[in-house]
């Protein structure tokens, strides 16, 4: 049996809209046959014309630099790797046929709560 609470949250933005959506996995007191499962945060956003391909950038929120997490084909990223009780916050960018990097899209953010 797999229990899954599902949140999302969809920020437009100039035509682009981005929106998360954070799955929490059970505890093992709530599930006791399976172990409990690390929380991930889906990032979902409107398809660019003319785009190829998007990179995703994440930062803590106590931090103001982006980093690279991870780049897509598709208008959804699957970031693992968050944890409990920190906040994220995501911006995109697309990926033209010439490789040419657009402006970064506006922040949307999501705090990961505890178990």
């Amino acid at each position: 049996m797999t229990i899954h609470k599902r949140s999302a949250m969809v920020l437009a933005v100039a035509g682009v809209s981005l929106g998360l959506i954070l799955y929490l996995h059970p505890t093992g007191s709530q599930l006791p046959v399976a172990p409990s499962k690390a929380h991930k945060i889906t990032v979902t956003w409107e398809k660019v014309p003319h785009a190829v391909s998007y990179n995703v950038y994440r930062r803590s929120y106590r931090v103001e630099t982006y980093a690279k997490v991870g780049d897509s084909n598709t208008n959804s990223y699957e970031d693992p790797t968050v944890r409990s009780g920190e906040r994220y916050c995501y911006v995109i960018t697309s990926i033209d046929s010439k490789g040419k990097e657009s402006a970064r899209s506006k922040e949307i953010c999501v705090t990961v709560p505890l178990p």
